[in-house]
Order: structure tokens, then sequence, then C-alpha cells
């Protein structure tokens, strides 16, 4: 008789099949994702232990959630995930960009959260509103797999690109997803769960207004840099000239010192996404720094340092730079 229940194996959760024979094929499906045909299990391995057999998950079992376990082919058992008594305390900690305008031809969002989050239910339960609370049919490129990062906190939420590119059949039929003037805001329910299954502790929402197209190559020849002084540890500050992408600000920008040495310290970027600050660990060293920019750093609409985003092919202006990073150079007063 086979035997199947909740368990430990090697100290991680597991459903464990005894009774089935240490070769038997075992796997295991939410509830919903079982239809008709051969559906996609849940991804995981299994593992013998004992006389048992033990299926232990890629990803942690949600609770509240029913799953199905399927031995050898035929259904065996239908197990119902316990959901412990506790509070939810997972939330959404931003939405961005935080800049209050942002052009009409957006490309992408951000939403960051307190804990690792559920894969697979993000278009259920974010999405984009007109002010009377209509969602905008379309504004978001739907994609089968979600662009998490590693931790899973973090969201990447784009916008169709196909309706931002001129010349593209849905930029001509449906127009852009976003229109210049008109306000939205970027919702996310509280329906969303985390990594345990647990709701979100409440919603979230964040205003937008509309601007003009941005359609310029990011050139950092143009940014403000206000000079630190030497032997002090006085931050380093840069102004851009318009909003960048949050994400890539993060990883975007680095100083060398006159020793050919990245320059160790705290980056935040300033509000609405306009300005970057480097408060060194040790005192700024006298001579030549550099401020080197990779050319993938984006703004809200795509550009980067190489190229436009939306590029008009008759424009000298928009042809690609190289590839290469772009330097500031500067001197410690």
């Amino acid at each position: 008789m086979i035997e199947v229940s909740w368990s430990r194996c090697g100290g991680e959760d597991c459903v464990r099949v005894g009774g089935a024979g240490p070769d038997a094929r075992v796997q295991v499906h939410p509830r919903t994702a079982v239809t008709v045909g051969d559906p996609p299990p849940t991804a995981g391995r299994l593992v013998r232990d004992g006389d048992d057999v033990c299926f232990l998950p890629r990803f942690a079992f949600l609770d509240g959630t029913t799953y199905m376990v399927v031995v050898g082919g035929a259904e065996a058992v239908a197990l119902v995930r316990p959901r412990p008594d506790r509070p939810s305390t997972t939330e959404v900690l931003d939405i961005l960009p935080s800049a209050r305008e942002v052009p009409r031809n957006l490309l992408r969002l951000y939403v960051r959260f307190s804990a690792p989050m559920r894969e697979g239910c993000a278009a259920a339960h974010i999405g984009l509103v007109d002010d009377a609370g209509h969602e905008l049919a379309g504004a978001l490129l739907p994609t089968e797999y979600e662009l998490w990062d590693a931790g899973r906190c973090r969201l990447t939420v784009l916008l169709d690109p196909a309706r931002i590119k001129r010349g593209l059949v849905p930029n001509r039929q449906a127009g852009y997803p976003l229109r210049f003037g008109s306000s939205f805001r970027v919702v996310v329910d509280d329906g969303f769960r985390d990594a345990r299954g647990d709701p979100l502790r409440q919603g979230a929402e964040r205003g937008y207004q509309v601007g003009g197209d941005e359609r310029r190559r990011v050139e950092p020849e143009d940014w403000i840099v206000t000079v630190p002084s030497s032997d002090t540890v006085e931050p380093l500050e840069i102004g851009f000239t318009r909003a960048l992408d949050h994400a890539l600000l993060g990883r975007c920008l680095r100083v060398v010192g006159p020793d050919g040495r990245s320059v160790d310290g705290r980056q935040d970027v300033g509000p609405e996404e306009r300005s970057w600050r480097l408060a060194p660990l040790a005192p700024w060293a006298p001579g030549p720094h550099r401020l080197v920019v990779d050319p993938t750093l984006e703004d809200l609409a795509g550009n980067s340092v190489q190229r436009v985003f939306d590029r008009d092919l008759t424009r000298p202006d928009d042809q690609p730079r190289e590839a290469g990073p772009v330097e500031v150079t500067f001197r410690p007063r």
C-alpha cells in the first residue's frame, strides 16, 4: 500500500512516498496545474531514504496550496500544505522609478519586496491603471518568464517594446502604452504571495505623470561633477541631465584612483534617480581620478550610453558609439 505524507529529508521539506518501491516514478503537481495531457510537474529531485522515496522541491512548497502526488503515472493522493498561523509581514518596499514624471516611451519599472516572492503569478497582481482605475490593457509585455533578481526580491516589469518602437505593427495599430499629458498608477495588490505562500501585508501603488518622448543617448560628458576635497571622505556627487535606470546605476558606475585601483565606498542613488554619490571608505588621494561609466547604463526609456533604444536611421547623431566604457576625469580639490 502506498503512503504519501509531508516529511523532512536531509533537513529539507519533502513529500515522502512509502510502499512504492525504490524505482518508483514520483511527480508532484500544484492542484491548479493538473489539466488534461501532461502538464509540467513541480521542479525537484528524488532521494531514497531507507525504503521510502522522497521528493525534494527546487523551490519551497507554498503554504495553503494543494499538491497532487502522482506515483508511477497514476494519481495517488492530494496533499494540502499546512498554512502556519502567522501574520503576514512581507511588503512592497518601493516601486521605481521614483521620478514623478516619466517619458511616454518608458520601458521598464521595478517593484522591490521585503522578502523573496512566489514566481509565476506576477501578471495577475501587478498592473497599470488610469485615473479612473481602469486597466491600461496591453501596456505590459506578456512574457513566459518573470524577470526576478537572484534573491527574488526585485521584479523587473517591462512595458511592451513593440508598442514603443516606431514603425512596428503594434505601435501603429495600438499606439504607445502611455499617453502624453495623462497620469497613471502602478498597482500591486495584496494577493501577491511571497515564497512561503503568505499574501502581502498590504497592497501598494505609485502614480506618475507622462511627459514627452526621450530619444537621446546618455551623455556622461554632460553630467555635473561636484568634486570632493582631497584628504577627506567627502562624497563625490554626480548630477545627471535626466533620470536614469535605478538598477543599472547600482552596477554601471565606478571610480578609479590615481593608483589605478577602484575607490571603495558607499554608493547611493539620489532622489528621482537624477544623481549618484560615492562616499569613500578612505580619504581621497590627490591627483586625477576617473569616473568609469559602463556603456550599458540606460535612462528610463532604454537609451544607453552606447545607443538610442528607438533609433532613427536617418539621424547621424543616433549612430551607436563604440562599445567601450566612457570616462569622466576629475581631480579632488
